[in-house]
């Protein structure tokens, strides 16, 4: 792997610092508290948010940067809601992939396929079919539930998507 020179690392870590503002990663005490209750971590077997932190503390923030693990989470913020020092993985997990889009690393497909569902339907993905005892697939129609709503605009909603930064991951737009 492409190591950073001390110097670099340290430059990294303070721009890291200033994206996450007054939380502060150098504060984490490795509780785990936020990997307890962390929603990602219950189905992805290498995600912990403690650890990631810890790792940013210690200058591995280029291998995280091109490592999938930071495209893990969910976006829940149970790690910013358990964390006795008001700290906040996820804001930490969100300045590594702001990073990594930066330096061009490609998210995973799935999360390509998932921000593009939403720039289309306003939703992670479409409305599945169940299936029944028969083995019959089933909408949400025949099962008599209403339509999943939909973003009255489309065009307006993308828009506002759109200035988030969705355009700089690659295959989106």
């Amino acid at each position: 792997m492409f190591i950073l020179s001390r110097r670099l690392i340290l430059t990294f870590k303070f721009s890291l610092e200033d994206t996450v503002k007054e939380l502060r990663p150098q504060l984490c005490y490795q509780c785990m508290k936020c990997s307890s209750g962390c929603t990602a971590a219950k189905v992805v077997d290498k995600y912990r948010p403690h650890e990631i932190v810890a790792l940013v503390k210690a200058g591995y923030s280029d291998e995280l940067i091109n490592s999938d693990v930071i495209w893990a989470c969910s976006a829940c913020l149970k790690c910013a809601e358990y964390c006795p020092q008001r700290l906040s993985p996820f804001e930490v997990v969100m300045a590594l992939r702001n990073e990594a889009i930066v330096r061009g690393r490609a998210p995973p497909k799935s999360f390509v396929e998932m921000a593009k569902s939403i720039l289309e339907l306003g939703h992670i993905q479409k409305p599945m079919y169940i299936m029944s005892k028969d083995f019959e697939e089933v909408s949400r129609t025949e099962l008599g539930l209403p339509e999943m709503p939909k973003p009255k605009d489309i065009e307006k909603f993308k828009q506002h998507v759109l200035l988030v930064g969705f355009e700089k991951l690659k295959g989106i737009v």
